[in-house]
């Protein structure tokens, strides 16, 4: 379930927007001005901001600045909505970094839609970051790590004995602070990065017909075709030999 903060001082319109996403099944929390809300964000770390520009305490644009300023929150997109139709505003809260801008009044089906494209383009990143590291570009020391540890599984692909020690002592780190720093940054933990890497890999594998189910899952590091094949069709829903038939 995806998780929504709206940020909106008028009470009824920042109510609506979240019954809304609520009836969509997104799990929803609100806020009142970008004070509140970014403590909320740091807390809850939701996977899209839908906020107004002009509040008090603190505006939109001042909420956008903090948010990209901590390595914990820069990379949540974030969705600005303004009465404003000038376009120094709207250029402003882009080189603030903000994703998308809808002037008001807007449409629930626009929202929702835009909503769900931001979403679903921040898993995509993720899912690249996970299968092809090389092709994108770090933009923050957690993404840096998650890179480091992405090459470390590359490289020892073959290795079921592959561990949280062993890659934690190997990147100078302690265990605790690499799964705080990948549960902040890409929302899993480093046995489900390296698992679903591996699946991943297998995939491609599968695909392009490189080798025996067995070979390939000796050489994404699975100690036996029986864990394999469980591990597979638990992810993708689907039995490797299925996907290679």
């Amino acid at each position: 379930m995806s998780k929504i903060l709206i940020v909106e001082d008028e009470r009824d319109l920042r109510e609506n927007i979240i019954e809304l996403f609520e009836s969509q099944s997104f799990e929803v929390n609100g806020a009142e001005n970008g004070e509140i809300a970014y403590e909320l964000a740091v807390q809850t770390k939701p996977d899209l901001i839908i906020s107004d520009v002009i509040m008090p305490e603190a505006d939109g644009f001042e909420l956008l600045e903090r948010l990209r300023r901590n390595p914990n929150t820069e990379l949540i997109p974030v969705i600005l909505l303004t009465a404003k139709t000038m376009l120094d505003s709207r250029i402003h809260g882009l080189q603030l970094g903000a994703d998308d801008y809808i002037n008001k009044p807007f449409s629930a089906d626009e929202l929702l839609i835009r909503a769900n494209n931001l979403i679903e383009k921040q898993k995509r990143l993720v899912r690249k970051a996970m299968i092809s590291p090389g092709e994108i570009e770090a933009e923050s020391k957690n993404e840096v790590l998650v890179k480091k540890i992405i090459q470390i599984i590359e490289a020892r692909m073959s290795d079921y004995n592959l561990s949280v020690d062993l890659i934690a002592s190997e990147i100078g780190i302690s265990k605790s602070t690499i799964q705080r720093k990948l549960k902040t940054t890409i929302n899993k933990n480093l046995n489900e990065l390296i698992r679903e890497y591996r699946l991943e890999k297998a995939r491609k594998m599968i695909e392009k017909k490189t080798g025996t189910l067995s070979d390939i899952a000796a050489t994404t590091g699975f100690n036996s075709l029986s864990y394999f094949s469980y591990s597979y069709k638990k992810f993708f829903g689907i039995a490797p030999s299925q996907e290679k038939s």
